[in-house]
């Protein structure tokens, strides 16, 4: 986490991107191409940050609150909904909300 000039701990959330879900959209890389890549080859979207834990089933990002929107309106755009953004300090889902 990251600390301001008050000494507070900056506000982190976490991406759960359900990859092996995907079904090639293309959405997300489309309202968010600095933050995914779509493979074309395979129609899958992967996350672009260096810091993502990937594996063939799932990818996770913390990101900051500066980065949220951003990545929740490639969330929003998501046909599946498989990308969930959590709170990382409650662990509470923020999107989506089922």
């Amino acid at each position: 986490m990251h600390s301001n000039k008050n000494n507070t701990m900056a506000k982190t959330y976490k991406i759960h991107y359900k990859k092996s879900e995907c079904i090639g959209a293309g959405a997300c890389e489309f309202a968010f191409p600095e933050g995914w890549f779509f493979d074309k080859e395979t129609s899958i979207a992967t996350l672009k940050d260096p810091k993502t834990q990937k594996t063939d089933e799932v990818e996770e990002l913390i990101i900051t609150e500066e980065q949220y929107e951003a990545y929740l309106d490639s969330a929003r755009v998501c046909p599946v909904l498989i990308i969930e953004i959590y709170d990382n300090e409650t662990g509470e889902k923020v999107f989506p909300d089922n």
